[in-house]
C-alpha cells in the first residue's frame, strides 16, 4: 500500500513537473532551495525504481505531453487539490481510488 502510494505520489510529482513544459523552462538558481529539494528528492525516487517502472512513468509523461493544453490544465489542478489535502484526506482518496480501480 505504502509503496502503491508513493507511485501515485511520483507520478504526480512528475504530471505537476510537465506543468512547466508550456513555459520556458527555469534555471536551477531559479528554483526555491523547497523546490530544489523536491527535485532532487524525485530524481533520487525514480533512479531508484525497476527499469519496467522509469520507462511505464515516462511513457505516461508523453502521454501527458500529447494532451490538449486544457486537459493538462485540468490535471495540474488536480494535482494542486490533492497537494492541499491533510494525511487523512490523502488516506481517504487512496481508499477510494483503491476500491474505484479494483472495479475496473
Amino acid at each position: 500500500m505504502r509503496r502503491t502510494l508513493a507511485m501515485i505520489a511520483l507520478a504526480l510529482a512528475v504530471v505537476a513537473g510537465a506543468a512547466g513544459a508550456q513555459t520556458p523552462p527555469r534555471s536551477w538558481q531559479d528554483l526555491s532551495p523547497e523546490d530544489q529539494q523536491r527535485a532532487w528528492d524525485n530524481y533520487r525516487q525514480y533512479r531508484q525504481l525497476p527499469s519496467n517502472k522509469q520507462r511505464a512513468l515516462e511513457r505516461r509523461y508523453q502521454q501527458f505531453q500529447s494532451m490538449p493544453p486544457q486537459q493538462q490544465q485540468m490535471l495540474r489542478r488536480n494535482y494542486e487539490a490533492y497537494r492541499g489535502l491533510n494525511p487523512s484526506q490523502r488516506h481517504q482518496f487512496s481508499e477510494q481510488y483503491r476500491r474505484w480501480k479494483s472495479t475496473r
